[in-house]
């Protein structure tokens, strides 16, 4: 029994300084971690290894748009075929033959071409958007046309200066209400230009069109285009369209004219039984 004593607490001891030499290893490590974390070769492996990873990110990325997305675009009959006339025009432009029938990469060539590639794709949104613009209107004018319409025009104004777009508002007759007045819209785009070289010789001017109704009531011989649905215009936002105007002011006497006349039809009307 003594002797069984003596070796517990050996055993006890030793077990103790096991755990505290593991806690001093401990706290070493970490320290050890701190400081790697903390000096510049640290920060310069952590840098270097967010950098392989991001970089590893962004290829599987590529990668896989390239496998699901581009390479079947490329490759399909009809949808592929710009990208197909692409590389016949890139191996054509900056591409020579030698004597031997070798082709040749010309470096300046390449660099031109991709220059003009960035310019297109530059471009690219904004010649959409003409062509959209140009089918839009051409379909209005071929289903909607309106030429040599005698209106009556009052008032107009530049509602978007930065786009050159004015607006014109009318009626048919010189007495307007709110269920007979038109409201126009006057501006540029590709497919008045077309119209305007056509039958005048020159681009359209929307300024000019609109100088031509002075403030006060003017009768005019209007060319225009598109639907004169209110719901349509107040809803959509999509107006009759002005291409051409000659207007004359209206005096006086025609004011009384159409009143003496409009109020005859109404005494005559009023006196059928």
């Amino acid at each position: 029994m003594s002797g069984q004593e003596k070796k517990d607490p050996s055993a006890e001891d030793l077990l103790a300084r096991a755990k505290k030499l593991q806690q001093q290893s401990e706290s070493l490590s970490e320290k050890r971690r701190l400081k790697e974390k903390r000096s510049a070769v640290g920060q310069i492996s952590r840098q270097v290894s967010d950098t392989v990873e991001t970089y590893n990110q962004v290829t599987g990325t590529i990668s896989w748009l390239y496998e699901n997305v581009f390479f079947p675009v490329v490759t399909h009959p009809w949808a592929g075929a710009p990208f197909r006339l692409y590389r016949k025009i890139w191996n054509k432009v900056v591409y020579t033959v030698d004597k031997d029938g070798d082709r040749i990469f010309v470096k300046k060539r390449g660099g031109i071409m991709v220059l003009c590639t960035l310019f297109f794709l530059w471009m690219l949104p904004g010649i959409l958007s003409v062509t959209a613009e140009l089918v839009w209107d051409s379909s209005r004018m071929l289903t909607n046309y309106h030429r040599n319409e005698v209106l009556y025009l009052g008032k107009s104004q530049e509602i978007d200066p930065i786009g050159n777009i004015f607006s014109a508002q009318g009626c048919e007759q010189i007495r307007c209400t709110d269920q007979t007045s038109i409201y126009f819209r006057i501006k540029p785009s590709l497919a008045h230009h077309i119209w305007s070289l056509w039958h005048n010789g020159n681009i359209f001017f929307p300024d000019f069109v609109t100088a031509g109704i002075q403030n006060d009531i003017n009768k005019c011989t209007v060319t225009s285009y598109g639907s004169r649905g209110k719901f349509i215009m107040r809803n959509w936002d999509i107006y009759p369209q002005i291409l051409a105007l000659d207007c004359v002011p209206v005096s006086e006497s025609d004011i009384k004219a159409f009143e003496v006349e409009h109020g005859l039809e109404e005494g005559a009307s009023s006196t059928k039984p």
